[in-house]
């Protein structure tokens, strides 16, 4: 269960569940009932927690393979997902939408 790997990967950070949830800007009260199986988190907070803290998703998802992604991701690639959570929301959008023009636009 996600949960359950959840509290695995709080333990593997060494932190708690309030700084996991600030980290990916999400409620703790909500935060608190996805890790104690209330709530199955959306594909989004997945994405959020596969990105921010480099997970694998094989993982997160199936407890399939390694705990964590980054060890074959190039550094730009880190560094960029790093500089997302000191941009505000209108900015995340701003690149996010030249993120999707881009890959859309491969001859460029």
């Amino acid at each position: 269960m996600v949960h359950e790997r959840l509290k695995i990967l709080l333990e593997e950070l060494n932190i708690s569940q309030r700084q996991f949830a600030m980290k990916i800007h999400l409620d703790t009260g909500y935060f608190s009932k996805i890790i104690h199986g209330k709530v199955n988190p959306p594909d989004r907070i997945l994405l959020l927690i596969e990105n921010v803290f480099h997970v694998n998703k094989e993982w997160l998802e199936n407890g399939q393979g390694e705990i964590f992604s980054d060890q074959d991701m190039p550094l730009a690639k880190k560094q960029v997902l790093e500089s997302i959570d000191y941009l505000s929301d209108e900015q995340v959008n701003a690149v996010s939408s030249f993120i999707k023009y881009l890959t859309e636009n491969p001859k460029l």
